[in-house]
């Protein structure tokens, strides 16, 4: 069962959803809103977030301001190892609006996550910090797969 702030969460994304799904929006409308709201709020927050995470590397910072602070998710939903000295992979089972969106209105999260949801995600991290890349794994993506999985480098 979801929380209040679960279910209004998941509304939001349906009419969202339904208006790509009904040719009301484009991917890349939704795209560019989603991206709008989502600067805004890095633009609010980042002195206060980087403040916060001083002392960890620029990959880390991201991974916490974007994933804890931003999105909300429980850090036991969400976990994040090293695999070289300047990136790191995330996987996470977080509780997903877009998931559950996603399944309620039989689209494909690989084609919604890519063509709506990274845009923005790629947009936040340039904002923390502009030698970072995003990448996700589209092959390790919920519900194909038991996790999420993304990674954040550190450019050369």
């Amino acid at each position: 069962m979801h929380s209040e702030s679960e279910q209004e969460a998941i509304q939001e994304k349906l009419e969202q959803l339904r208006q790509v799904k009904e040719g009301i929006l484009t991917h890349q409308e939704l795209a560019n809103l989603i991206t709008q709201r989502r600067v805004k709020w890095i633009k609010e927050h980042l002195k206060e977030m980087l403040l916060k995470y001083k002392g960890l590397s620029p990959e880390g910072q991201a991974y916490r301001i974007i994933y804890f602070d931003h999105m909300g998710i429980n850090p036991e939903h969400s976990k994040m190892v090293r695999v070289s000295p300047t990136k790191i992979k995330i996987k996470s089972n977080n509780f997903c609006p877009y998931l559950e969106a996603c399944q309620k209105l039989s689209l494909d999260t690989k084609t919604v996550c890519k063509e709506i949801g990274e845009q923005s995600i790629k947009k936040m991290i340039e904002l923390i910090n502009p030698n970072l890349k995003f990448s996700r794994n589209y092959a390790n993506i919920r519900p194909h797969n038991g996790v999420c999985e993304e990674c954040f480098e550190l450019k050369d």
